[in-house]
């Protein structure tokens, strides 16, 4: 089962029983999921059966003489989209002093009919409300420092506060992440922690929350690096092993800046989308955390003794029965023994569902062979792109080779031993959210004009493709920039965007030709309803009425599902702005078929 979540706390071992409190926490849980969860007994092992769809296993573990007490509980919930399983463990033991530990993971097993999908599930994972309930209950730390269930207030003028922020920022002991935010001018301090607070809520046991004012800013800027600033109105990401002496580091702990934070607020409000960029990067540094070895082998016990539980009958009376075993029992006895017809009518009720799952999949199975020929020629252009990229590797450190003998002949022996300068172009974003953060910057991409929305760039994110999205769009807009710029640097050249990207001159930044669709179709362009989703805003110095047809666009992807896309419209020559303005980023727009 894929993990989904997880949280990992530390607890002082003079904060009284860990065991009994977390035993306590976890009743109260599966109480608000109805009776069946008071049913359920923490002293000894047993199967609980919560319902048809959900069960509780609970493991009991202890060992006076040793000073040992271990307890598991596994929720399993059958859904449409798969069997979601909570797994939450406390664990006392003197060998670990001066801590305690408890855990709470949560996986998914993905339903049959989401496997059989060509792109993985986007699975809405939220935090269990157990987490929060027991980081209320117990006094949580990750590393040294404390691990609270909802953003904390800093203010410049509590000194101990300030220091254990800075301090918690630089715990190499830390697994988790810290999201630190300014409070923006407009909204006060305890506004913009409540609009955090919901922000996070994703995040909840992934992360310590902080919200600063102006004065603890200003101190904690003062105590860690520029680059690595607290922004008023933006968030701040600091994953765990903070280095304050490497510049590149920086780069590693995300930014959303202010000017991105403004465009999903409302007041002091925050829209849903911020919530689940902040919780990507959170939560992928949460599920990379390894428990610490002694607990392995805690866990690895814990999973044999819960498995014999599994195994064994209900606690409730309820026989650990696999279901539909009775049902398969009576039809194998044959015509001969006797069915009543509320049996029969059941069976053939069975026998219709599974014809039209038969049906399904069949379905299914000719759409994923045509999914397979579409992805057969994606790696086909792939392969082609990549020989292409390799020949010019190699063109170009012969290049190199072919110009230091050059200057070795002519004499200029320093200049060739001398080593290249740094490559002053970035790399590639990550992520949706630094992409956006570069499209912010006007010194990047000087020649192009961005009127796309963030919420359609955000509905990328998420997926396994992100990264391979992302950087296809960074490599997109490079070439615009550069089509542009090199319409200026040659004014009067006449060269369309399709001819620039087939001559490749040198010094400019291209894409493959076969990215690029210079037009849509008939059908889109003369159908209202498809073309009204293809007009997109333009200053009205461009066309007074604020808005122009974008066709032209680049194909970040061909595989079915999502299939990005980047729409843009060229602008450039005499009495124009000699810009190219990007109107749309996100997913496949709609088209005849989807119509």
């Amino acid at each position: 089962m894929p993990l989904v979540y997880r949280t990992l706390v530390a607890v002082p071992e003079h904060d009284g029983d860990l065991v009994a409190a977390t035993s306590t926490v976890l009743s109260r849980w599966l109480s608000k999921r109805g009776n069946s969860g008071a049913r359920v007994d923490f002293a000894v092992s047993g199967r609980f059966e919560l319902s048809n769809r959900s069960r509780a296993l609970v493991v009991r573990h202890d060992n006076p003489d040793e000073g040992l007490s271990f307890l598991r509980l596994t929720t399993e919930s059958d859904k449409t989209d798969g069997t979601w399983r909570t797994v939450a463990t406390a664990v006392v033991d003197p060998a670990l002093s001066p801590w305690q530990y408890v855990w709470i993971d949560m996986t998914v097993d993905p339903a049959a009919s989401v496997r059989l999908g060509a792109e993985s599930p986007r699975l809405d994972v939220m935090p269990p409300e157990a987490a929060r309930m027991l980081l209320d209950a117990v006094n949580g730390h990750d590393g040294d420092h404390p691990l609270p269930p909802a953003p904390r207030i800093v203010r410049g003028r509590d000194d101990a506060l300030v220091d254990t922020l800075v301090a918690t920022i630089r715990d190499p002991r830390r697994r988790m992440a810290v999201v630190a935010t300014g409070a923006p001018k407009d909204v006060t301090v305890a506004d913009w922690r409540s609009a955090m607070a919901g922000a996070l809520s994703r995040c909840t046991g992934m992360c310590a929350g902080y919200v600063l004012d102006a004065a603890a800013q200003e101190r904690v800027g003062a105590l860690l690096p520029r680059i690595l600033d607290v922004p008023s109105g933006g968030v701040r990401t600091f994953l765990p092993r903070v280095d304050l002496v490497d510049e590149e580091d920086a780069a590693r702990h995300p930014r959303m800046s202010p000017a991105t934070l403004d465009t999903a607020r409302d007041g002091g409000r925050i829209r849903n989308w911020v919530g689940s960029a902040l919780s990507r990067r959170v939560r992928d540094n949460a599920l990379e955390v390894c428990l610490p070895e002694p607990l392995q082998a805690v866990d690895a016990l814990l999973d044999e003794e819960t498995d014999d539980v599994r195994r064994a009958p209900a606690c409730n009376g309820t026989a650990a029965r696999p279901r539909g075993a009775a049902a398969a029992h009576r039809a194998a006895q044959g015509p001969s023994d006797t069915v009543s017809a509320q049996e029969r009518e059941a069976l053939e009720q069975q026998t219709q569902r599974l014809r039209e799952e038969v049906t399904r999949l069949g379905t299914r199975i000719s759409e994923l062979s045509e999914e397979r020929q579409e992805l057969l020629a994606e790696t086909a252009d792939l392969g082609e792109e990549l020989g292409t990229a390799r020949e010019r590797l190699r063109a170009a450190r012969y290049e190199v080779r072919w110009l230091r003998e050059q200057a070795r002949e002519a004499g200029l022996f320093r200049l060739a031993a001398a080593p290249a300068p740094r490559d002053p172009q970035q790399r590639p974003p990550a992520s949706v959210s630094e992409l956006l953060e570069r499209i912010t910057d006007n010194s990047v991409l000087p020649h192009l004009y961005f009127t796309i929305e963030d919420q359609t760039v955000y509905e990328l994110s998420d997926s396994r493709k992100e990264s391979l999205w992302v950087t296809r769009a960074w490599e997109a807009l490079l070439a615009l920039n550069d089509y542009a710029r090199y319409q200026f640097d040659n004014p009067g050249s006449g060269l369309g965007f399709h001819s620039y990207l087939r001559e490749t001159p040198d010094g400019y930044q291209v894409i493959p030709v076969k990215r690029l669709a210079s037009q849509e179709s008939d059908y889109v362009r003369n159908r209202g309803k498809l073309n009204d989703k293809r007009l997109f805003r333009v200053p009205e110095e461009v066309e007074p009425s604020g808005r122009v047809p974008m066709y032209a666009h680049i194909k970040l992807d061909i595989e079915y599902g999502i299939c990005p896309r980047l729409y843009f419209y060229p602008h450039l020559g005499p009495g124009t702005t000699n810009r190219v303005y990007v109107g749309y980023l996100g997913r496949h727009l709609p088209v005849q078929q989807s119509n």
